[in-house]
């Protein structure tokens, strides 16, 4: 029962993510007066946004593949809030809200990432008995 509403909830977070990410990367494109680190956030939120949906799709269907893609959209999901408080910081931002905002995320990541591990691994059958 715990496993259905864990993947319940993952596919929530990974839907939301993809279409949001997918949303925000498209519309905030790159202006000529954006750091190199504030564009790299909005790459990070394209991808996140594409590896959100596609991992979706790949976990509700339960591929094995969709592991991986969770793993990819991890990593994108945690970079982005550490590195954009810190590439729209001002005189008051310190690196603990950095490292907070990323902790935070990567703490969420990885419930996803174990549901992704747990519903997606073959089912190991019994031996056959002679």
């Amino acid at each position: 029962m715990w496993r259905y509403i864990a993947l319940g909830l993952s596919l929530l977070v990974l839907v939301v993510t993809g279409v949001l990410g997918v949303y925000n990367g498209l519309t905030e494109t790159a202006t000529p007066d954006q750091t190199t680190l504030q564009h790299s956030v909005t790459v990070g939120v394209l991808l996140y946004g594409a590896f959100g949906l596609i991992s979706g799709y790949g976990l509700f269907r339960r591929e094995r593949w969709s592991f991986w893609t969770v793993v990819a959209w991890a990593v994108a999901v945690t970079y982005v809030p550490g590195v954009a408080v810190m590439a729209y910081a001002d005189a008051d931002t310190t690196l603990g809200a950095a490292i907070a905002a990323s902790g935070a995320t990567a703490l969420i990541a990885l419930g996803v990432i174990w549901t992704a591990n747990v519903m997606t691994r073959p089912e190991r059958r019994p031996p056959a008995t002679t």
